[in-house]
């Protein structure tokens, strides 16, 4: 009787776990599949702008350099979020201390989005004004264009907001 209880409690288990392997195997490659099957994928920048290789390549240097001066900014931002935390974890947060940090952090997003702005204006000189008609059309309905700038704000004494002033 034991042997026959435990043998169905093994062949329930058995059919649970199909059941929620077939489950899972269908929202991912049955449902989900259909939805991304159902956005079609736009034109390349190259196809819908027509780049030559020459633009192409500059494209891509200019893109390198971008990368290595935002990854130098992305440390200066890390250095400056680990001693925002460092000040927070003291007994006593200083909140002058605490205030400059974010003062030193809105510098550093400000001077990011600096960069992301002269890349796309570089990127901009490179191109035909047909070709830069363009660009700024398919710029300006990327996605993220949308979302809310991810920027502290300037804080003083008190919590109360002090005006964005370059250092």
């Amino acid at each position: 009787m034991r042997k026959q209880i435990l043998g169905a409690l093994v062949l329930l288990s058995v059919a649970m776990n199909v059941g929620v392997l077939a489950m899972a195997a269908y929202e991912r490659y049955g449902r989900g599949a259909a939805r991304l099957a159902s956005v079609a994928p736009g034109p390349t920048l190259r196809e819908e702008l027509r780049l030559t290789d020459a633009q192409v390549r500059a494209f891509t240097d200019l893109r390198g350099a971008l990368h290595s001066r935002i990854q130098g900014l992305r440390d200066q931002m890390r250095q400056r979020r680990q001693a925002f935390f460092q000040i927070l974890a003291t007994p006593v947060p200083d909140p002058v201390a605490m205030d400059g940090v974010l003062k030193e952090m809105n510098h550093i997003q400000f001077d990011m989005q600096g960069a992301a702005a002269d890349y796309l204006l570089a990127q901009k000189r490179l191109l035909s004004p047909e070709q830069a008609a363009a660009f700024v059309r398919v710029m300006s309905r990327q996605p993220w264009m949308d979302e809310q700038p991810r920027q502290l704000p300037l804080l003083g004494p008190g919590g109360a907001r002090l005006p964005d002033e370059r250092r």
